[in-house]
């Protein structure tokens, strides 16, 4: 079947609104049953392929039919157009080169040797928690200086110097690109920050991601080659998707389950159900309801639609997660679920490169969480609680919630 000239079910501006409790849009749910290859239109006008079933989304991340880089480089802002320096908006060779040191940064066994370290930070942010008076708002509190403190202290910068470099992070992303003396310095001081850091590694290399980089513990990793630009920007974009991303992505975790008081009652009985619970979370509250655009460089056919070459197409990851053809009752979030291998963190040569550092965090953060305060609960109602995309990956303005007594 060949597209006609009309746009299909997906008629409307895009993005479509998320539903309750930030949920992935109600329309996505039409589209898969529907029209899971459409045209739609943004709000400036371009228009783009949305792709819905986890078997086409897989194939527009991994076939190289598909190219992020032309997709980056695309006038206009959204969805990851306008961009193209980061190691995101690249295409194999080039990405190829830059990813493999970031694989071996943040390999298995570097995770697991981390994991403790993970789990002091949690304990130490929660115990500060005690005593609190009134509610506490676990973004401020919890998610954001767990997030960046960990993700500074694997890049290997000290501990305290998290909420500078993320605040730097947040303030040149909410400027969206534009310059000014005021973000003009905190990326002059970002980079100033980047640069100390590789040259105290060069001087007494220890077991972090800038020493991987800059290949004195990893050799075969390939991080000799890179220039200290290459350097540099991966760093930035592991700040940003490690702070940003899970900061957010925790947060929602845990709104999930603290919206319904069972849910946080049966994963503060029985521990062992967490690691479960996490990858159930991950396919319903994934990473982000949208994603990153790709143009097809050549003609190719998803669920019986031929898409033109030079098409732009969006993989909605969220969607693909909740394919009726992968996953029973898609809508339903069961923490006991047994889990859906989902595309949750991407898929192909883009898929994430630290995926085994983020699953080991939302374990910990939210496993931490009900056993520290297994009577932790909202201190407003569920549907009080506002949720926001003013940064991709969604996430919630404020959790705020009371803790109870500590176990």
């Amino acid at each position: 079947m060949s597209a006609d000239d009309t746009l299909g079910t997906g008629t409307g501006t895009f993005p479509y609104p998320a539903g309750p409790g930030g949920t992935v849009p109600p329309r996505y749910a039409r589209l898969l049953a529907e029209d899971p290859v459409s045209r739609v239109r943004l709000a400036d006008g371009a228009e783009i392929w949305l792709v819905t079933r986890d078997a086409d989304v897989r194939t527009v991340l991994a076939d190289p039919a598909f190219s992020r880089y032309r997709a980056a480089v695309l006038p206009g802002s959204g969805f990851g157009r306008g961009q193209g320096t980061g190691i995101v908006d690249l295409d194999a060779p080039r990405h190829t080169g830059l990813r493999a040191p970031v694989v071996a940064g943040f390999a298995p066994e570097r995770v697991a040797r981390w994991r403790p370290r993970i789990e002091a930070v949690a304990d130490e942010l929660l115990a500060g928690l005690a005593g609190a008076p009134g509610p506490v708002d676990l973004v401020a509190a919890y998610t954001a200086p767990y997030a960046g403190r960990i993700i500074c202290e694997l890049l290997g910068f000290d501990g305290d110097r998290w909420s500078v470099i993320t605040g730097d992070i947040e303030t040149l992303l909410l400027s969206g690109g534009s310059d000014g003396p005021g973000t003009a310095a905190v990326r002059d001081r970002l980079q100033g920050a980047f640069a100390g850091l590789l040259a105290a590694r060069r001087a007494r290399p220890a077991d972090d991601v800038a020493t991987v980089l800059l290949g004195l513990d990893e050799p075969a990793s390939g991080g000799q080659h890179l220039t200290d630009g290459d350097r540099t920007t991966l760093l930035h974009g592991l700040v940003i998707s490690g702070f940003i991303g899970v900061r957010d992505l925790l947060a929602r975790h845990l709104y999930a389950v603290l919206a319904e008081p069972d849910r946080r009652e049966r994963l503060a009985a029985k521990p062992d159900l967490v690691p479960g619970a996490v990858a159930e979370l991950l396919r319903y509250y994934p990473s982000s309801n949208d994603g990153l655009l790709r143009v097809a460089t050549r003609d190719v056919e998803l669920s019986g639609v031929r898409v033109p070459a030079g098409a732009a197409v969006l993989p909605l990851i969220s969607a693909a997660c909740r394919d009726p053809r992968i996953v029973d009752r898609p809508d339903t979030l069961e923490l006991d679920r047994t889990p859906v291998p989902v595309a949750a963190f991407g898929a192909g040569p883009h898929r994430c490169p630290a995926l085994d550092l983020a699953v080991v965090q939302l374990t910990v953060g939210l496993g931490r969480l009900v056993a520290t305060y297994p009577q932790v609960a909202l201190a407003v109602a569920a549907e009080d609680v506002r949720h926001t995309s003013d940064l991709l990956p969604l996430g919630v303005a404020a959790l705020p919630v009371r803790l109870g007594a500590a176990a």
